[in-house]
C-alpha cells in the first residue's frame, strides 16, 4: 500500500494511481470519527480528532479511494461551470443575475448591480480572455465580499435577538466547505458564499450557529432549541444541501 508522505501534516497520497493533495486538520473536540472534504482546488482536507495515529487516516482514504476521486472530478466540473464573460449568470441572494462586461480606459474598473444585472467595467483594454476573465471575477468578488458582510450582518442581529442570546463578535471567512462556525467565547464565522443563496438558507446558517451559544453540541436540547424559531429548519438544511454545490465563484 501506498504511504502517505507526511511530516507536516500535509502531503501527497497515491489513490486509484493518481496523487492526490491532502492536508489534516486536528481537533481535540472531535472524539473518534475521521472525516474529509474535497476543497475547490482538489486537495483532501482530513477532518480528525487529536490523537488519530497517520496510518489510521491513511487506511480510510485508500477504502474511500474511489468516493473521493468522484468528488473531485465532481468538484472540478463545478468550477468550470462559472463563467465571467458578457452574459453569463450568477447567483445572488438565490436569484439569476445577468453579468454585462464593458472595458476601456475611459471609466475606472467598477461592479455595481441594477436590477438583476451585474455591471462590471474593466479600465484595461487589450486584455487577452483569459485575463479579461480573471479581472471580472476580481471586482466582482470585492463587491459581493462588502455586501456579505453588510447582508450578514443585519442578519445576525435579527436572529439573535429572536433566539434571545448574544454573540461576542462576527466575521466573514473563506473555507471551502464550512459555511458556519460558532467558538467557545460565542465568536460568529459565517462563509461569504452564503450570500449566493437564498436568503432563508442564509437565516438557517445564521440561526444555527447562534444555536450553539446556548448548546456548544448537536444533542436533541439543540435541535429543540432551533426548531422554537425555526420550525423549518429541516427543510431549510436540506434545501443547502441541494444548492451548495451551486455557490461558487
Amino acid at each position: 500500500m501506498p504511504k502517505v508522505i507526511s511530516s507536516i501534516e500535509s502531503g501527497l497520497i497515491t489513490l486509484n494511481g493518481e496523487q492526490v493533495p491532502f492536508s489534516i486538520s486536528r481537533s481535540k473536540r472531535r472524539k473518534r470519527t475521521i472525516a474529509f472534504r474535497i476543497e475547490c482546488d482538489g486537495t483532501i482536507r482530513v477532518l480528525a480528532p487529536y490523537s488519530s495515529p497517520i496510518g489510521r487516516i491513511e487506511k480510510i482514504l485508500h477504502y474511500r479511494a474511489s468516493w473521493i476521486m468522484r468528488e473531485r472530478t465532481a468538484r472540478k466540473k463545478e468550477i468550470g461551470k462559472t463563467e465571467f464573460k458578457d452574459g453569463a449568470s450568477f447567483s445572488y441572494l438565490g436569484y439569476p443575475c445577468v453579468l454585462r462586461v464593458t472595458e476601456g480606459a475611459a471609466a475606472p474598473s467598477s461592479c455595481r448591480l441594477s436590477s438583476r444585472v451585474m455591471h462590471v467595467h474593466i479600465a484595461e483594454e487589450g486584455l487577452s480572455p483569459d485575463s479579461l476573465w480573471q479581472e471580472v471575477r476580481l471586482e466582482i468578488l470585492i463587491w459581493i465580499k462588502k455586501r456579505a458582510r453588510t447582508k450578514m450582518q443585519k442578519r445576525l442581529d435579527f436572529w439573535a435577538k429572536k433566539l434571545d442570546v448574544k454573540y461576542k463578535k462576527f466575521s466573514v471567512t473563506n473555507p471551502e466547505r464550512r459555511w458556519g462556525s460558532c467558538s467557545r467565547d460565542n465568536a460568529i464565522r459565517l462563509n461569504w458564499r452564503l450570500i449566493m443563496a437564498p436568503l432563508p438558507i442564509l437565516d438557517y446558517v445564521v440561526a444555527h450557529e447562534l444555536s450553539h451559544i446556548r448548546h456548544k453540541n448537536h444533542s436533541a436540547g439543540f435541535w429543540n432549541f432551533l426548531a422554537q424559531a425555526m420550525p423549518d429548519y429541516k427543510a431549510r438544511r436540506k434545501t443547502l444541501r441541494n444548492v451548495e454545490r451551486g455557490l461558487v465563484i
